[in-house]
């Protein structure tokens, strides 16, 4: 009995609940009629309340002067559901979520979140206060006074309205996923410490950025994707570039704190970048691959501490590094168009390069940190001036226009020298210039005058390559010849009475052929030996000034060849025996001069059947070479080479070491001149043509400035053509000869 009163009972109850369930399925209308909760029936008119799930069917009226407290999270998932609210619906744990549905009215909220899905109509006019708010509808606009305390996500155009405002509390977070905030007669309320995240694919960026309480910025938008900038921002603590590229768009971008991540910059030439931190940054820079120029950079980190690059930068206008602050190249190119400011400094490595290619000189110094940076380019026009604050090493150095002001300190070129332009370098005796390289450097190396002067000039040239210079030079210490040559070109190395040569030979000397000369001074009773020789010979000259010679500085020039009148006239060493040089020495002593020469020169260069037997250095003086007694001459060997030397010199012009059997006169040489060669210059045809009537088979024999033979063929007739086609361009001598006659004319080969 007591068993089915029981169930009875639970039959009973179930009837009850499912009528109940029933009458509240069939509900469309609710409205509250006093203050209360919101599950409480007496709360509403009719003693039932809405469910916290809020249905299709339900509509939800919360007067004015009434509060409702939620004890419960309200979600409106019913696309026909309303909620009106003209009084207050308040919790500060409970959150409101519309799905679907429309919330309107002009109350107050207070809740710990709003949650507004794609699907929600949010018309409500009111007072909204919550930690949370969550917008994805498309389009919102609301006259709504918003307070956000914690976080707002937006991922709609959310544009306040007239009458409308939105605040974010201090230390509060915008997420952007995609949408946009305005203010379109409504108030944005940014002034509390607040930050942005964009966390969506690309984006143009609105008003979120326009409070002068932003603090950070986070770009998270996956690697492709971009976050344009629409204004010019302050970040007053951080940059977070977790993944995607920040465009600046013709805008400034000024960090007073830290920028981390792998994400990356991209500027124009209209955007601005001004980082001010005391601590310098402990992560990279990257700008975009291709985008990487902007207007201006200005670094303003403290003494000491640096900001890092991972990829290059194109400035436009000015890079200031203000005090003491360290820009690191890592690797990467660095142009300057415009102009440099500050005392800061590069950190570089053997990757680096730096670009200055501004229109007028840079005031300030530069100063580089590092062993050695891959590649610097001065271009800033030919009156203008960079002056170095530190040494400088380089891998290549490209000297355009302007001129490098060493200013004390020292140049180490570690690599080449690219100077397709004017550029110059101004040194002084407290600088070292070296120059180390595996082969010739590509172009010469400059001075300015003033400012030619050098302390020691090292040259460490592998594969017997060479450097030129492109003007005179004053070495004041030591000229290091550890490798390879100094081309003089047509410039004149001067060793200063304080200076000296180390380390010349056969692999290292220098080169004087072009027209240049290497002087030094001469000191009585000990010899001085000048290391010169031509492009493809060795050939050293020693002076030793006799007791009671006058002293003075004494030039020699070595250069391939020996002429009939000195350094002119016919080419001798095309068919007489001899060494196939010319030492020309000048002096500044004029009178009282006492000299004993000694001349040395390679086996290669001696031509036509020298022998070493009554050799002798002659001397062109007085309008012939002369002659002196062949047993005063004798060459001897030394290290591979031969020398001879000559005593008592009284003056000083061209000398040449001729065998005894040697014709040095050119009446010797030419017997018959009625012979004219055109054109000249030739660039593949030379005529040969033959006044004098010489009938027969005339030997025409090509030399080049070294005595060798590069052509020989014979002719005959009074005029006949020659090719000369095949041959390089340069100076040669044309040899026209049978048993009784020899002319020798000059052309040139263009």
């Amino acid at each position: 009995m007591k068993h089915n009163l029981l169930k009875t009972t639970k039959i009973g109850l179930a009837l009850l609940t499912a009528t109940m369930s029933c009458s509240l399925a069939s509900a469309t209308a609710f409205v509250a009629k006093t203050t209360g909760l919101w599950s409480s029936g007496s709360t509403w008119t009719g003693g039932i309340a809405p469910a916290f799930k809020v249905s299709s069917l339900d509509q939800i009226t919360i007067g004015t002067g009434i509060v409702i407290t939620m004890d419960s999270t309200i979600v409106m998932t019913g696309g026909a559901a309303t909620l009106a609210l003209t009084g207050q619906l308040t919790s500060t744990t409970n959150s409101i979520i519309v799905a679907a549905g429309t919330f309107s009215g002009s109350g107050t909220i207070s809740a710990d979140s709003l949650i507004l899905d794609a699907g929600a109509i949010f018309s409500f006019s009111g007072s909204l206060t919550a930690n949370v708010v969550n917008n994805a509808i498309a389009t919102l606009s609301t006259p709504a006074v918003i307070m956000v305390n914690s976080v707002l996500t937006n991922s709609g155009a959310f544009t306040v309205m007239t009458s409308g405002s939105l605040t974010m509390g201090a230390g509060s977070v915008i997420n952007v996923k995609g949408g946009t905030i305005l203010a379109s007669g409504g108030t944005l309320n940014l002034s509390s410490p607040y930050s942005v995240n964009y966390i969506s694919p690309s984006i143009i960026t609105g008003q979120e950025l326009s409070g002068t309480g932003l603090k950070n910025v986070t770009v998270n938008v996956l690697t492709g994707n971009t976050v344009t900038l629409s204004s010019s921002i302050l970040l007053t603590d951080s940059l977070r570039m977790v993944s995607g590229s920040l465009v600046l768009s013709a805008h400034k971008l000024t960090v007073d704190g830290t920028i981390s991540g792998s994400g990356t910059i991209t500027g124009d030439a209209k955007a601005d970048i001004v980082l001010a931190t005391t601590t310098g940054l402990s992560s990279t820079i990257a700008f975009l691959k291709g985008s990487q120029v902007i207007n201006g950079l200005t670094l303003n980190i403290g003494s000491g501490n640096y900001v890092t690059l991972l990829s290059n930068l194109v400035i436009d206008s000015t890079l200031t590094l203000s005090g003491g602050s360290n820009l690191v190249m890592n690797g990467d190119m660095v142009t300057l168009t415009e102009g440099f400011a500050g005392t800061g400094s590069f950190t570089v490595n053997a990757q680096s390069a730096l670009i200055v290619n501004n229109t007028t000189s840079i005031v300030p110094t530069l100063s580089f940190i590092g062993t050695s940076i891959g590649k610097f380019t001065l271009n800033v026009g030919a009156t203008n001036t960079v002056t170095l604050n530190t040494d400088l090493n380089v891998d290549t150095l490209n000297l355009q226009t302007g001129t490098l002001v060493l200013n004390g300190h020292n140049l180490s070129i570690d690599g080449n020298i690219t100077a397709p332009g004017t550029g110059m370098v101004f040194a002084t005796s407290a600088s070292n210039v070296s120059v180390t390289a595996s082969s010739s450097t590509s172009d010469s190396l400059t001075f300015t005058y003033p400012g030619n002067t050098v302390n020691n000039f090292t040259v460490n040239i592998g594969a017997a390559g060479s450097v030129m210079l492109g003007s005179d030079l004053i070495v004041n210490g030591k000229l290091k010849l550890m490798n390879g040559h100094l081309n003089t070109g047509t410039n004149n190395l001067q060793i200063a009475s304080s200076g000296s040569v180390t380390g010349a030979n056969s692999n290292s000397y220098v080169i004087t052929n072009a027209g240049g000369y290497l002087t030094m001074n001469a000191v009585v009773s000990a010899i001085d030996t000048f290391p010169v020789g031509t492009l493809t010979s060795y050939s050293p000259a020693s002076i030793m000034l006799n007791t009671g010679s006058s002293t003075g500085t004494v030039s020699v020039n070595v250069s391939p060849g020996v002429y009939s009148s000195g350094t002119t006239g016919t080419l001798l060493s095309a068919t007489q025996p001899m060494v196939s040089s010319t030492w020309l020495f000048e002096t500044s002593i004029t009178s009282g001069l006492n000299a004993n020469m000694q001349l040395t020169w390679s086996p290669a260069s001696e031509v036509n059947g020298f022998v070493h037997t009554g050799d002798y250095i002659a001397h062109y003086t007085a309008g012939a070479w002369d002659k002196v007694s062949d047993s005063l001459n004798a060459s001897v060997v030394a290290g591979g080479m031969f020398s001879i030397e000559r005593k008592a010199i009284t003056s000083m012009s061209p000398f040449a070491v001729f065998n005894r059997k040697a014709v040095t006169g050119i009446s010797e040489v030419v017997s018959n001149s009625s012979f004219e060669v055109y054109p000249n210059p030739v660039s593949q045809n030379l005529y040969i043509k033959n006044d004098a009537g010489i009938t027969g088979l005339l030997n025409v024999s090509i030399y080049n400035v070294l005595g060798q033979v590069v052509s020989t063929s014979t002719i005959t007739g009074s005029n006949a053509a020659i090719s000369v086609n095949g041959l390089a361009p340069g100076n040669y001598f044309v040899k026209v000869n049978n048993d009784k006659m020899t002319v020798i004319k000059k052309f040139i080969k263009i």
